[in-house]
């Protein structure tokens, strides 16, 4: 990930790795905050210093020891106790300021403890509290707090008085979790728990257990705590991870592939299209169209194989809320099937055929009596043929947690109806992770069956702006069986991906794409995509925040829903509204 990718706030905590590393021709492998999320400075030399003194190589082959592990974020933050003291005691000689910085660290680590809340106390490591508070304590020259022997022996253990040589770190380390029975070198994988839960018992742990949303660069499906919620739900940002590994291309292709599936455009194709629409305000930027089948060349990972074990789960749920609500979604789908076909029948002229009967066709009257051809009638086609088509994409971010089950049902609602009325649909879902913008295909246009939408999770980030050029592309690439095309998107109206807009003459220094950026490059795309002859709509389900965004993104194609009862009138309305367009 290169360095357009950071965050304005990433980008300060690179600066100051560079700073303490004395080079800035190198990604850094780790940055690190502050456990209420702001840039940790102090923390952030030391990962400078790490890599001028012992070099990235040996530092993720050091981290990649223990990774999986079911101990690996405590052995994680004891490695970065022991990496502290020793590039401290090397580069104090030279940067007698260190000594300043590092108090003011251990100042602010005790000074941030009283503002944890009841939760993240619970979540805190004890045995690495207990040796960060004894390292922070003898910073500022206070006493020690009361440990066991076992605690006192690891403290000083970590806080060795002579740095080892890069040759032997990793051994020195490795040899200090064997004797304190912290890790002997053998991965041990957490075990989950799994409760099958039914009735009632289902419906509390639904309605109680909290919601958290991870906003990484990693793949992750989480539970949607408030299936009912019509608008955003309240979500949580969850910081783990104090110091964050950073990927490379390769590492981020394949991880991708391994959660995605293979992509549905031949190599070639998806060169094309990348060097198209990867331009301007996404350059730098990747995209992936796939269907969720594996690739046949990648064995899965561990990882990739969590990833489909999560995401069988939630489209358990998906199934499960759809069949729960089953006569109120069968009613949503009979009143906007009929509103949907009453439209048809108005403004679409049916398809006529040359017959022996019905109604006379002056331009063929002469083949009577001329060629003794009786077929000078027209009469309407029994089974017209679509005369458009409908793309609908589903905002997959991480901002939908809360309402994954919903959206699925929505899309369901909206794909069941259409097809009912001889309208071809796709159903795709869409998201960006690790600089990818991906475009998932749940339901093509040949597949007659609608379970593949139960396959709709969300997770990662949301480029708008790119999914709108990357779904127009879609269309080119396999536009279906009519010539023109509907696009409908569900979605909150909130752009935000993790890779900045790179500088250009407007943004010299680049931007971070969201807010009235990401609203103003989505409403550029669909103006766009309507010049090219797409119809571009919306159903909009958000905060009444994001009201005016979701507005200046589609104009009046635009339909806003609180709850699943709203869907009929308003869709239907949008849908019907864009049919009488297409049939002008």
């Amino acid at each position: 990930m290169d360095a357009r990718s950071y965050t304005a706030e990433e980008r300060r905590a690179a600066n100051q790795v560079w700073a303490a590393a004395g080079a800035y021709g190198f990604e850094p492998l780790f940055l690190a905050r502050n456990t209420d999320g702001t840039i940790d400075f102090y923390m952030n030399c030391v990962v400078g210093l790490v890599h001028k003194y012992y070099g990235d190589d040996l530092l993720r082959d050091l981290f990649a020891t223990w990774d999986g592990d079911l101990r690996e974020s405590q052995l994680d933050d004891l490695t970065w106790l022991y990496l502290e003291s020793a590039v401290y005691l090397l580069e104090l000689p030279r940067r007698p300021v260190l000594s300043e910085l590092r108090r003011a660290h251990a100042d602010y680590f005790f000074g941030i403890q009283y503002k944890l809340s009841r939760q993240e106390w619970m979540a805190k490591n004890q045995l690495v509290y207990t040796m960060q508070a004894d390292r922070w304590r003898t910073v500022q020259g206070r006493h020690p707090p009361v440990m066991t022997p076992y605690e006192s022996r690891l403290a000083e253990a970590l806080s060795p008085s002579q740095p080892p040589q890069p040759g032997q770190l990793k051994g020195e380390l490795l040899g200090l979790f064997a004797r304190f029975a912290l890790f002997d070198g053998r991965i041990r994988h957490k075990v989950g728990l799994h409760l099958h839960l039914e009735g009632l018992l289902a419906s509390l742990a639904t309605r109680t257990l909290p919601t958290q949303m991870i906003k990484t660069d990693r793949l992750t499906v989480e539970h949607s705590g408030s299936v009912e919620a019509g608008g955003s739900g309240p979500t949580a940002d969850k910081r783990l991870a104090h110091i964050t590994l950073r990927q490379n291309a390769a590492e981020d292709r394949a991880y991708i592939e391994s959660c995605f599936g293979r992509s549905l455009y031949p190599p070639e194709r998806l060169r094309k299209a990348e060097q198209a629409l990867c331009t301007g305000a996404h350059l730098g930027c990747r995209l992936w169209f796939a269907s969720g089948v594996p690739s046949p060349e990648q064995a899965p990972t561990p990882e990739a194989k969590h990833l489909a074990e999560q995401a069988q789960l939630q489209a358990d749920r998906n199934r499960a809320y759809y069949a729960k609500n089953r006569a109120l979604h069968r009613s949503v789908v009979l009143r906007l099937t009929e509103q949907i076909r009453n439209c048809i029948l108005v403004h679409q002229q049916p398809n006529a055929r040359i017959a022996r009967s019905g109604a006379l066709d002056p331009e063929r009257v002469w083949r009577a009596p001329l060629l003794n051809d009786s077929r000078v009638f027209r009469c309407a086609e029994e089974e017209n043929q679509p005369s458009f088509t409908v793309d609908l994409l589903l905002d997959a971010s991480a901002s939908r947690l809360h309402c994954q089950e919903v959206i699925a049902a929505q899309g369901t609602i909206l794909a069941q109806s259409l097809a009912a009325c001889g309208i071809p649909v796709r159903v795709s879902s869409f998201c960006s992770l690790r600089g990818y913008t991906v475009l998932r295909v749940l339901k093509g246009f040949a597949d007659k069956s609608l379970q593949g939408i139960d396959q709709y999770f969300a997770s990662g980030w949301n480029r708008d702006g790119l999914a709108l050029r990357a779904a127009g592309d879609l269309v080119s690439f396999d536009p279906g069986p009519a010539p023109r095309h509907l696009l409908i998107l569900l979605t909150d109206a909130s752009p935000n991906d993790s890779r900045r807009v790179p500088p250009s003459p407007e943004q010299p220094l680049g931007c971070d794409y969201g807010g009235s950026y990401g609203v103003d490059d989505a409403a550029a795309e669909v103006r766009t995509l309507r010049r090219k002859g797409l119809r571009v709509s919306a159903v909009f389900m958000g905060e009444d925040s994001s009201s005016h965004d979701a507005e200046r993104i589609y104009g009046k194609n635009l339909a806003r829903i609180r709850g699943m009862d709203q869907l009929a009138r308003a869709a239907g309305r949008l849908i019907q509204n864009e049919i009488r367009e297409l049939g002008d």
